[in-house]
């Protein structure tokens, strides 16, 4: 109940800073400066995750077949955030706040939020069964020296 709380309250806040992080950053034009965000988007098609594993050709093309089939999902869920972020601020912005409708706002994003979740689950699942058994212990090293890391 507690974590349910403090994800709702948190909620309006994410949508109306959405806007600010959305904008094209001009730091990000600047050949010099971050390394390789410079390149970011020029992307391969394999998650990061995956970096630093040999992986065949064919692991890498079903990867990519699985991440593509995700960017189409991904697309659709960003105009759906899009639509609940008009709606909520076209609630916040009237002389009263109606509190049912905010509520099935705050519904609506949770559940987006849980599905998007789950997606990212399958996805990963699905991502890992392409590994073979020496692969996938190789990442499972990685995941756990990232949690270690992140630790520290």
């Amino acid at each position: 109940m507690r974590n349910k709380l403090m994800m709702l309250s948190m909620i309006p806040t994410l949508f109306l800073a959405a806007p600010v992080m959305a904008d094209k950053h001009e730091s990000c034009e600047d050949k010099d400066k971050y390394g390789d965000m410079k390149n970011h988007k020029q992307h391969d098609g394999i998650p990061r995750m995956l970096k630093g594993i040999e992986l065949t050709e064919e692991q890498k093309t079903e990867i990519k077949k699985l991440v593509e089939v995700q960017e189409i999902d991904k697309k659709e869920d960003m105009r759906s955030h899009w639509e609940l972020y008009k709606k909520l601020n076209q609630l916040a912005f009237n002389d009263r706040l109606d509190q049912n409708k905010l509520e099935n706002i705050i519904n609506e994003a949770t559940e987006a939020h849980a599905d998007k979740l789950a997606q990212k689950a399958k996805l990963n699942n699905a991502i890992f069964n392409v590994l073979t058994p020496e692969q996938q212990q190789q990442l499972k090293q990685k995941i756990a020296e990232f949690e270690q890391n992140k630790r520290d």
